[in-house]
């Protein structure tokens, strides 16, 4: 290994980088990041612990989508450049090593819980004071110093929900300090106007709740009800208090899709003209796609007169299974689903020690605020969240375990 201090450092590194600074640090947290990461890799490589880093599902999973989506990009490239969008996905390749270093340094996932909810508690205070600050401006939604709303509202709703998993690794009272974590993120999201990442939310309150009423109260039918009148009081006051923002009319958009009315929402008007475009443009490339580099310029043809100009303002079509059809086709579909299910299929694969029921629930409502996150937006293929998926989930994969003796 490393020595002893350099060591160390790189392990506090990995850890506080993306559970605490990366809410104020922002979109500049991947590239602060990859300073411990390239050495990490090069580690690896010298000495010969290439294959040993690569052997589980999840490094695995995330080198071979990485070389695919490579060669599909250099396929489907109309120059140079748009080859080299497969450095978008950098952090796939990285993972192996990431994950082989941190795992030789195992230790508390209460303390990924407490760091993560610390994360959580600087990004609510960011957001606050920003909410705050600009409380006159006309049309300015509250959000980090260097993150845009839905991007820093999809990172405290995965931190949020990671950190609640501390209550299981708990048994006295404060094992429920932890339930402030996902409630500040979730107030933290409606400050800020965010629609889309809300979408995830009764879904991941829901697996959390199943796993805490498994591991603590071993599935009683009384805690099981106590539980879910708890859970109904906290959605009512949330949809209270959300239907005073911006995220209160998430309610009214879901009631008219399904009702067949026309949307009156811009942005959201804005999201489906764009998929009924991408899909499209995905039936005239079904197997290759168009190559990254080409998804907005493919969909052109297909907008309405009145919407061209979004192919042009618009870096992507807003639906991650959507951009990857578009952009690679039926294979990187399958990429896709490679990706978001590597952390399940990982961590149930992972070993059956007394940390692999937090590495579960981690990996469930990671995927969870993925999934839900993709919908409406870009989750993979931007800097930030590829990051910060590949991080958490080297975390919960690879620090979160007992240490086994070298």
């Amino acid at each position: 290994m490393m020595a002893a201090p350099l060591s160390l450092f790189a392990v506090w590194a990995l850890l506080l980088l993306p559970l605490v600074i990366s809410p104020i640090l922002g979109l500049l947290t991947p590239y602060a990041t990859l300073l411990v990461i390239i050495p990490l890799f090069v580690v690896a490589l010298v000495r010969r612990q290439f294959a040993t880093a690569y052997s589980d599902h999840a490094a695995r999973a995330f080198l071979a989508v990485f070389v695919v989506l490579a060669l599909v990009f250099v396929v489907t490239a109309d120059d140079v450049s748009d080859a080299l969008r497969a450095f978008n996905f950098t952090m796939l390749l990285a993972y192996g090593a990431i994950a082989w270093f941190l795992a030789q340094r195992a230790g508390s996932a209460e303390r990924v819980a407490q760091l993560a909810g610390l994360g959580v508690l600087l990004g609510g205070i960011e957001v606050a004071a920003n909410a705050v600050l600009g409380a006159g401006a006309v049309g300015l939604r509250a959000t980090g110093i260097n993150i845009g709303p839905i991007v820093l509202s999809n990172a405290l709703l995965a931190l949020g929900f990671i950190s609640l998993g501390g209550a299981m690794l708990r048994s006295d009272g404060r094992a429920w300090l932890y339930l402030l974590a996902p409630l500040l993120a979730i107030g933290a999201t409606i400050l800020t106007g965010s629609r889309g990442p809300l979408i995830s939310v009764p879904f991941a309150i829901l697996a959390a709740a199943t796993w805490i009423w498994r591991t603590k109260f071993g599935g009683s039918l009384r805690a099981g009800m106590i539980g879910a009148v708890g859970l109904l009081v906290i959605a009512a006051a949330g949809l209270l208090v959300a239907a005073q923002t911006r995220a209160g009319s998430l309610l009214g958009i879901v009631e008219a899709l399904r009702g067949g009315a026309a949307v009156t929402d811009e942005s959201t008007r804005e999201r489906l003209v764009l998929w009924q475009a991408g899909w499209s443009s995905f039936q005239q490339s079904p197997w290759l796609g168009h190559g990254w580099a080409n998804i907005m310029s493919s969909v052109q043809p297909f907008l309405p007169a009145d919407d061209a100009a979004l192919a042009t303002t618009l870096p992507q079509l807003h639906n991650d299974v959507l951009n990857f059809a578009v952009g690679a086709g039926i294979v990187g579909v399958a990429c896709y689903f490679a990706i978001i299910s590597a952390p399940l299929v990982g961590a149930w694969l992972s070993p059956r020690d007394r940390l692999r029921t937090f590495r579960l629930y981690g990996a469930t409502v990671l995927t969870i605020v993925y999934i839900g996150g993709g919908l409406t937006d870009l989750m993979f293929g931007f800097e930030f969240h590829t990051f910060l998926f590949i991080m958490l989930t080297a975390i919960l994969l690879g620090y979160c375990r007992e240490q086994v003796p070298a």
